[in-house]
């Protein structure tokens, strides 16, 4: 079934197509992370789901940018102090993060580690509209100094979060939406309601290389030729007389061009 893209996905991205095609390039991208982590954790053979968490916490990010990279209009970001790229396409800058490891409402979705690469990105969010008591708020968007990269985009550039839960048995909720970020603990306070992705049926295909059949040797693993070698004799020594690494040609008696 076609699900429509919203209008505030297409204007931030700049059409409906585009958004379309990012939409649609997230939900492969997270189902194919999810694939590479589970495959991973069951490599491993290990009774703790370190491995997946790992797996699923880089993946996120390179499969989304490997995913969208070669839409048109898409940049690769890498903030400064960060290790992974986000991608930049339209006036939207994607920011995908596991929010919880189980069934849980993306309402309550916060980020747990509030730290300078979270603040920067979060200066490219709408400000808070929640004060505290003293009318004061907590984060302040337009008071983060940003580094080069980041302070490189263009003015109107717009964080787009994509949480999602996930855990070793499956992938559950992906999402995306736009939210400011309410105060240091990592609240949420989302001004675009955050809406489901659709998400494909399977993980992209991969190119695997069969396993050689046992008892059929590599080109690389044959036995070496033997090269027959013949001492020279004393005589030639004694003359100086070069020696001859190959065979003289010999010449015809007769030519195919001799009258006979």
């Amino acid at each position: 079934m076609d699900i429509p893209v919203s209008a505030w996905a297409s204007e931030l991205l700049d059409d409906e197509q585009t958004a379309r095609d990012v939409r649609d390039g997230i939900g492969q991208a997270l189902v194919d992370m999810q694939a590479n982590a589970r495959a991973s954790q069951q490599e491993a053979d290990v009774s703790s789901t370190q491995v997946h968490g790992i797996t699923r916490y880089r993946g996120a990010f390179e499969r989304v940018s490997e995913q969208l990279a070669d839409l048109p209009g898409a940049q690769l970001v890498k903030p400064n102090g960060f290790q992974f790229d986000l991608v930049r396409i339209g006036n939207g800058l994607l920011y995908p993060f596991c929010f919880s490891k189980k069934d849980a409402n993306v309402r309550t979705a916060r980020i747990q580690n509030v730290w300078s690469v979270i603040r920067e990105l979060f200066a490219f969010a709408p400000p808070s509209e929640q004060a505290d008591l003293f009318g004061e708020y907590a984060f302040d968007p337009s008071a983060v100094a940003l580094r080069p990269r980041l302070a490189a985009l263009p003015e109107g550039t717009r964080l787009v979060l994509v949480p999602f839960a996930c855990n070793a048995a499956g992938l559950l909720k992906p999402y995306w939406g736009v939210a400011a970020l309410a105060d240091e603990s990592g609240t949420l306070e989302w001004n675009i309601d955050p809406e489901p992705l659709p998400l494909p049926d399977a993980p992209t295909s991969k190119l695997t290389i069969p396993q050689q059949l046992a008892g059929h040797p590599g080109f690389d693993e044959g036995e070496q030729p033997l090269v027959a070698l013949a001492p020279r004799p004393d005589a030639e020594r004694k003359l100086d007389i070069p020696p001859v690494s190959e065979v003289a040609s010999i010449e015809p008696l007769t030519r195919e061009n001799d009258e006979k």
